[in-house]
């Protein structure tokens, strides 16, 4: 099922997270008014309006976060890269939506990043990863980093993949500015239960394949 933005409030947020989230939201339901980016949002009824999980997407652009959390409608907490706290902006953003700071290349980091997401998982929270951990250019690829398999076999959590398509073509990795014109696409997949896997390595192989062979539908694409 695919449908545009809509106007329905988040479940779960704060107030300020909601009123960030719901800005996001309402930003590029603007512009996907006015034609400028338009937005389409494809199988998202497969979040659970509340309950842990985990999310797993492909990362080809610096706005794939904003469009993924203007298509849910609950909290998320992603793990963010740590340059994000060194702007007052941006760290304001991320610590109001409550985000789990990652140092790339820190062992150390990365072990209590991963206790904090094990802990809001254990509270019923939606976690969102980019197991790339950082945007890949379109054609290239990188290895998927085990953290979100981890995850879910640790705390018995489904990995509903997610695919952004466009999102670099909006704002690419290599660009300042972004190019207008363009329909973004965020297209989520049915749940990956961990119990049905025997290993990590299993599940993650999975996860990537769900990913990757995620598509734009048919009737959309033309």
């Amino acid at each position: 099922m695919a449908r545009r933005l809509g106007r329905r409030r988040s479940r779960g947020l704060g107030k300020r997270a909601w009123l960030v989230t719901w800005s996001i939201r309402l930003v590029l339901w603007t512009l996907g008014f006015t034609r400028v980016v338009k937005t389409t949002i494809v199988n998202a009824d497969v979040v659970p309006a509340k309950g842990a999980v985990l999310l797993a997407a492909n990362h080809t652009s610096m706005v794939d976060v904003l469009f993924i959390l203007a298509a849910l409608r609950r909290e998320a907490i992603a793990m963010a890269m740590a340059e994000l706290w060194k702007s007052p902006l941006t760290r304001w953003l991320v610590e109001v939506l409550g985000q789990i700071p990652v140092v790339r290349g820190d062992s150390e980091s990365g072990k209590q990043a991963m206790e904090s997401a094990t802990q809001a998982l254990l509270d019923g929270a939606l976690v969102g990863i980019f197991p790339e951990q950082k945007c890949v250019l379109p054609g290239e690829s990188a290895p998927y980093r085990p953290g979100v398999a981890v995850l879910s076999k640790r705390t018995g959590v489904p990995i509903i993949p997610v695919r952004l398509v466009n999102a670099n073509e909006l704002l690419p990795v290599d660009k300042k500015f972004p190019v207008f014109g363009h329909t973004v696409y965020v297209i989520f997949g049915e749940p990956i239960h961990p119990d049905d896997f025997a290993s990590v390595p299993e599940l993650l192989d999975e996860v990537r394949l769900r990913i990757t062979t995620l598509k734009v539908p048919a009737e959309m694409n033309r």
